[in-house]
């Protein structure tokens, strides 16, 4: 099955252990107003970002969006 991203969930998974908006970035090596503009739904995460996202915050790369099933089968 096929999925489109939803809303970002870096906001839930951000309060899931307890961290700012502002030590994330840091970890991350970013701004904070890329971080912002994640949860505001105004920027998109790369692969490489979400992977190292999910390892900082301990949790899976699916868990960062709401993925919307399309109902149409991939290949």
């Amino acid at each position: 099955m096929a999925f489109l991203l939803g809303d970002c969930l870096l906001l839930d998974r951000l309060k899931d252990v307890n961290m700012s908006q502002a030590e994330f970035a840091r970890k991350m090596n970013c701004q904070r107003q890329y971080v912002n503009g994640l949860i505001r739904g105004t920027e998109k995460m790369s692969l490489e970002f979400a992977i190292n996202a999910a390892e900082i915050l301990g949790c899976n790369v699916r868990d960062l969006y709401v993925e919307i099933p399309t109902g149409r089968r991939k290949g």
